[in-house]
């Protein structure tokens, strides 16, 4: 039986990050960065091909995604907290849930993004980068060592990288939404049989 590889292809990123985990975990703003948004992103590409290939519909407990999308928010935000970075560093056991919880809250948000629909979209982005935007703001301008595993001039460098990440995935989201509204009214011109909107050209 042939295996397509959009199957293997999470397990195989997960295997590459845990095998990554000593250089991605060596500096705080890598952590942050790169560690924590790769793990959410490898859970929502998983939930992707999973839908993509047989389709379920949300359950009953996860109406219009909104319970998965704050479940993603409260994840997401905790693994943000400097204690939460010290026992992940410092504590194995740690380490696996952070890596298990992150996924997992990507799977859940990749699984309930495309039925949510953009109002839950929106309310789960603006959350998201209003969290991460204040967080990373926070580690700029801390004047002390907030974690005890990274000294503090790795602080600037981890709110940087986390008010950039947050940023992108606003524009990157706005972009995404303007192109399915353009989408929905071309189709619903097409469908009316009326002609498109005239664009004026000098």
């Amino acid at each position: 039986m042939r295996v397509h590889w959009s199957v293997i292809l999470p397990g195989l990123l997960l295997a590459i990050a845990a095998l990554a985990r000593p250089w991605l975990e060596a500096t705080m703003a890598r952590h942050m960065a790169i560690e924590l948004p790769m793990l959410f992103a490898l859970g929502w590409f998983a939930a992707h091909v999973s839908q993509s290939r047989s389709p379920l519909p949300l359950p009953p407990w996860n109406v219009s995604g909104l319970p998965a999308f704050f479940a993603a928010l409260l994840i997401t935000g905790f693994w943000m907290l400097p204690v939460a970075l010290d026992l992940a560093v410092l504590d194995t056991r740690v380490g696996v849930i952070k890596v298990f919880s992150m996924v997992t809250a990507g799977a859940a948000t990749g699984a309930s993004w495309r039925r949510a629909g953009l109002v839950m979209q929106a309310f789960f982005v603006f959350n998201w980068v209003w969290m991460t935007l204040t967080i990373g703001l926070l580690y700029q301008n801390a004047p002390q060592q907030l974690c005890s595993v990274y000294l503090s001039d790795q602080q600037a460098a981890a709110g940087s990288g986390m008010v950039f990440l947050s940023l992108a995935v606003l524009i990157g989201w706005i972009c995404h939404a303007f192109y399915l509204l353009s989408m929905q009214d071309d189709g619903a011109q097409q469908k009316a049989g009326r002609p498109e909107t005239a664009i004026w050209r000098w």
